[in-house]
């Protein structure tokens, strides 16, 4: 695989925390506008803090090689890829259902217990929620690539203490 050159070279491990601490910076960022009150005028400028690195993280993922694999036509890729990529999109599908519906039991929770969700809380919602879609199949081939490396390690490390 040709990786063009506006791609970063991120490792499997930096690519996976960056997406991490994207994903709670975004998502910190929406739970946390429910605790928003006018005499905490500081929770605001953390919460701005959280949505801005979490959306520049996630510029920094979705430029990531494993961005790159995840979104790559199928013949710059070869079959091994197209496989585990094929496999991120299904955690990826999952990961939005899971979101829509954890989004729509606790509305509708709030709802009975006498909170009223506005049109706003569904922004926010979709907002976290496209941004994060978008990086969760790097994501996904991050940690696996994570996960194979440790192996190999382990498996490395087993083999020299027989020798």
């Amino acid at each position: 695989m040709k990786l063009p050159a506006h791609y970063f070279r991120f490792s499997a491990p930096t690519t996976l925390s960056l997406s991490n601490v994207a994903l709670v910076g975004l998502w910190g960022w929406f739970f946390g506008k429910f605790f928003l009150r006018e005499d905490r005028p500081g929770l605001l400028v953390v919460l701005g803090i959280c949505l801005l690195g979490g959306t520049i993280l996630s510029i920094l993922v979705f430029v990531s090689p494993y961005s790159f694999v995840a979104n790559a036509p199928e013949d710059q890729i070869d079959e091994r890829e197209l496989a585990l990529r094929n496999r991120a999109y299904l955690k990826t599908v999952q990961y939005v259902v899971t979101c829509l519906l954890l989004g729509l039991f606790g509305s509708e929770i709030a709802e009975h217990r006498g909170i009223v969700v506005g049109p706003t809380v569904f922004q926010n919602f979709l907002l976290c929620l496209m941004i994060s879609t978008l990086i969760v199949p790097a994501r996904c081939l991050a940690r696996w690539d994570v996960d194979v490396t440790g192996e190999d390690a382990a498996a490395m490390e087993d083999a020299a203490q027989k020798l």
